[in-house]
């Protein structure tokens, strides 16, 4: 009889958040995780892959990593979305040998994703393990059922690349080079960036530039100085921070702290507005 497999981790993978917004805007960004923004009233107008699409109540936007995108109202009403981020590495890694599922369109309307990402949604924060894991695990069969079939992934890929993110994550303050992660994974660069895009959605540079603004967005929830938090969390200046953080979530880290109501359960480290 087969070992039972671990347990999923709970905390990090998703996130869920609320939003109503009138006149609000984003501007052109992309982020490291997926989100599935279910819209609740209004029209989420956004561009995406080269079109403007339009998602009216009951349709579900699905943005991949790293592709860029922006936001705004559709008509002056404004709209209102119930959202969830997920870690592309954890979709790998439940998904045995498969690559991350990719929806060009951007937008479903389809029964089994509205039920998934709505289940999710309305766990409770008493919800027990194996409901959270049964919801994750029913929201990534939606998404296989739709999506693009990727490309395998070998479970010593995977690995690699979990390791070269903790060395990266290591050293956000000094940064570390190409050089050193091919001579620490034994992958060569051309490999680990291709590695690196199909299990975290990213490349290594843009995984550190994230994980930098993980730390400016703490540092910005406790209260501290913008100027502080860019120098604490590695960035040449807080101008060069400003520059990354909108560029990441297509507004200011001041508009940022006052527009998304984050679910205080469900944290994801790298939260994503849209």
């Amino acid at each position: 009889m087969p070992e039972p497999t671990a347990p999923i981790e709970i905390a990090p993978p998703f996130q869920r958040f609320r939003a109503d917004l009138v006149d609000t805007a984003f501007a052109p960004h992309r982020h490291d995780t997926y989100t599935l923004a279910l819209t609740l009233h209004g029209v989420q107008s956004f561009d995406y892959r080269g079109e403007t699409r339009h998602s009216q109540p009951g349709g579900v936007v699905v943005l991949h990593p790293d592709e860029l995108h922006d936001g705004r109202p559709g008509t002056e009403e404004g709209f209102g979305y119930a959202a969830i981020t997920l870690r592309p590495d954890w979709l790998v890694r439940v998904r045995p040998g498969k690559g991350l599922p990719f929806l060009p369109g951007g937008l479903s309307r389809d029964a089994g994703l509205v039920r998934a990402v709505k289940a999710l949604h309305a766990l409770p924060d008493t919800a027990s393990p194996l409901e959270t894991e049964s919801a994750l695990i029913d929201l990534a069969q939606a998404l296989d059922a739709l999506c693009d079939a990727p490309a395998p992934v070998q479970r010593f890929v995977r690995d690699q690349v979990d390791f070269a993110c903790g060395l990266i994550e290591a050293h956000l303050e000094d940064g570390i080079s190409l050089a050193t992660l091919e001579q620490e994974t034994g992958l060569d660069r051309w490999q680990l960036c291709r590695a690196f895009r199909a299990v975290r959605g990213t490349s290594p540079g843009r995984y550190l530039t994230l994980r930098r603004l993980d730390r400016v967005r703490a540092g910005v929830q406790s209260g501290d100085r913008l100027a502080e938090a860019a120098l604490a969390a590695g960035f040449a200046d807080q101008a060069h921070m400003t520059r990354q953080f909108k560029a990441a979530y297509g507004i200011s880290p001041g508009q940022w702290r006052r527009t998304i109501i984050q679910d205080p359960i469900h944290r994801l480290a790298e939260t994503v507005l849209h």
